[in-house]
């Protein structure tokens, strides 16, 4: 155990370090029966016991721990004299014996996540088939402009076009794509840009931008779906395909920032906050990009870096709808800054952006944090009117960090405010 959890492979997955020692700990002292998903989540995770949301994050980082054990016994640790194993549907580790190892089970194979396509194919099918055939005739059409410019113009679109010309349609298609990212709370609309990412990636799965914004979708789709087992396979997938990008393209900004918040959605925060200023380095220009290091900020508690990442004054390259008026104001919530949080959420509607639930609560969170609590009231009445299914525990709970500064006034005013 000390190897494995002092190999490279595991090197910067401090929580998953901690997840191995607790239960090869606990089943060495004799008590791996008693090892279950509420004991994880309590004494590793220091989750409460509220609903599910402790459960499932302990279901999603069983699947990364068997994918990196599997890696370090792959590597590095392929000459161990014991490999220590975590089935699927348990947590109590198993221990072989180097000369006794067959193939391992079908049951223990992560199957590659593209193959779960087909789960989101049959409820997208008819929607997604127009809007690739769409995209396909506007391409065709010669005095017909797409309807997002694309960035590859000049000697990359040549490249592209020389190397195939389904290299350059899965490069066009994904800049489409790109345009649909905004609202991110618009879980439907989410699902037509993985869609569409996701032919991207048929046509041509070298090009990283397709593996990227397919993990950036999934990550919002599994931070914010209402279905707890839908929402862990979205995480599963959205690390896999941004493990994929990055293989593809080490150095490519979108590539770094969907690892950085795939990895900020399954609280590995340090981690992610690497791979965020890895990406800010590479294109601090680039809007979608910056979208993707503030939200990875925000939700790793990051209020610096989610404010310079959104900053209304720094120029921003693209085409799309940025979410940087939207990541500004909570930024500025994050710091204590509720005027600047008001305005930021005011301007961004003013400006054609769409106004949501969040966006309602947080204006409410800066009065309430302001003792203006007429108008806190009024805007938590308006919310609850306008979207009274809005799951506003579930979201704080994905968006901002276990104990923070801006958890904990939003939980306040959720409170203050009741139903």
């Amino acid at each position: 155990m000390d190897r494995v959890v002092s190999s490279k492979v595991f090197l910067t997955s401090p929580r998953l370090q901690e997840f191995l020692t607790y239960i090869v700990s606990e089943a060495s002292a004799g008590r791996g029966g008693g090892i279950r998903g509420k004991s994880v989540a309590v004494d590793v995770y220091h989750r409460k016991l509220k609903g599910d949301a402790g459960i499932n994050l302990v279901r999603v980082e069983a699947r990364r721990l068997r994918r990196l054990l599997t890696e370090y016994y792959d590597t590095e640790g392929n000459s161990d004299a014991v490999h220590i194993a975590v089935d699927p549907g348990g947590y109590c580790p198993r221990f072989e014996f180097a000369d006794t190892l067959d193939q391992p089970p079908k049951s223990m194979e992560e199957p590659a996540w593209p193959l779960r396509w087909p789960r989101l194919t049959a409820v997208l099918a008819v929607p997604l088939v127009g809007l690739v055939a769409l995209v396909a005739f506007l391409q065709m059409q010669p005095n017909l402009e797409l309807p997002f410019p694309a960035k590859n113009e000049g000697p990359a679109r040549e490249a592209l076009r020389e190397h195939s010309i389904l290299s350059l349609q899965a490069a066009n298609i994904s800049e489409q794509a790109q345009g649909m990212l905004f609202p991110v709370f618009d879980l439907k609309r989410q699902a037509l840009a993985l869609g569409m990412f996701r032919h991207a990636i048929e046509l041509d799965d070298a090009l990283s931008s397709g593996h990227a914004g397919a993990a950036q979708t999934l990550t919002v789709m599994g931070m914010f779906s209402p279905d707890q087992d839908a929402a862990e396979r979205f995480l599963l997938d959205a690390q896999a395909a941004a493990d994929r990008a990055l293989q593809i393209a080490p150095t490519d900004a979108w590539a770094n920032g969907s690892k950085a918040f795939a990895l900020a959605a399954t609280h590995e925060y340090a981690h992610a906050l690497k791979y965020a200023h890895i990406a800010f380095d590479l294109a601090p220009n680039d809007g979608h990009v910056l979208d993707l290091v503030g939200m990875t900020a925000i939700v790793a508690d990051d209020a610096e870096l989610a404010a310079l990442a959104s900053d209304p004054t720094r120029l921003r390259e693209g085409t799309g709808r940025f979410g940087s008026r939207n990541i500004w104001g909570v930024s500025q919530l994050m710091l204590g800054n509720y005027t600047e949080t008001v305005e930021a959420f005011k301007g961004a509607a003013a400006s054609g952006a769409p106004v949501s639930p969040p966006s309602l609560l947080l204006q409410a969170v800066a009065f309430d944090q302001m003792t203006d609590d007429r108008k806190a009231e009024a805007l938590m009445f308006e919310l609850r009117e306008t979207w009274p299914d809005f799951p506003a525990l579930s979201v704080v709970d994905a968006m901002f960090r276990e104990g923070s500064h801006a958890k904990r006034v939003v939980l306040m005013t959720l409170e203050k405010f009741p139903d």
